[in-house]
């Protein structure tokens, strides 16, 4: 996993969940690194990284949205 600094891919899942209005609907995690796959209006997205800091917000959502 990448270190603790700016991660743009969790900047754009963030934004993605709490300013657009996406759900979270699957969670694929590996060691590689960590997928989320967001829905809105029957388009899916998926967005991945390997950064220490989206792995801790996919622990979260895991919990928040039961993933």
């Amino acid at each position: 996993m990448a270190g603790w600094g700016d991660d743009p891919k969790l900047a754009e899942l963030r934004s993605l969940i709490g300013d657009e209005g996406w759900t979270p609907v699957k969670v694929l995690e590996s060691p590689q690194q960590d997928t989320v796959t967001v829905e809105k209006d029957g388009e899916r997205r998926e967005i991945a990284s390997d950064h220490i800091a989206f792995h801790r917000f996919v622990e979260g959502l895991k919990e928040d949205y039961g993933l």
